[in-house]
């Protein structure tokens, strides 16, 4: 007669593998592929906006960057947003608003709505990250920070 142990624990590894624990697979997350345009030199970026020369840091050469984001049927608002996640910030910044019209995109942040002292070296850090990006979308010629005129004011001043 075989081993009764023997049998026993055989049974007990098919019985776990029956129920796997655990095993069972997620649904996979749909992704996709978006550009977005960060500085060349992240480093020479942050010193300028350190020293408060604003305008100097749109100035500066951007490279393209491809980012991996969870699928969206909008991919100008998931490059936007993809963006907005490259320079990080002090509460974000994060997409309010987005609305594109006649060829502009009027945008709004969390940062641009909440402001705290200092937060111009946050806009400073972002905007212009954020900008190219939407840039390189053919609709779009040029980037507001503000709601689109004749809207409904979505957020009070």
């Amino acid at each position: 007669m075989k081993n009764p142990l023997v049998a026993i624990m055989g049974s007990f590894s098919i019985l776990l593998c029956a129920f796997s624990f655990g095993s069972e697979t997620a649904p996979p997350v749909r992704t996709m592929e978006v550009t977005v345009f960060v500085p060349a030199d992240l480093q020479k970026y942050k010193e300028m906006i350190n020293g408060a020369d604003f305008k100097g840091t749109a100035e500066l050469p951007f490279v393209k960057k491809k980012v991996v984001v969870p699928y969206s049927a909008d991919v100008v608002r998931a490059s936007a947003e993809a963006a907005a996640k490259e320079i990080p910030t002090r509460g974000g910044p994060t997409i309010l608003y987005l609305k594109i019209k006649k060829g502009t995109a009027y945008v709004l942040l969390n940062i641009d709505r909440d402001g705290w002292a200092g937060v111009s070296f946050s806009l400073a850090r972002c905007h212009p990250v954020i900008e190219r990006t939407l840039l390189q979308f053919k609709n779009i010629k040029r980037v507001v920070w503000d709601e689109a005129p004749g809207e409904k004011r979505l957020y009070d001043r």
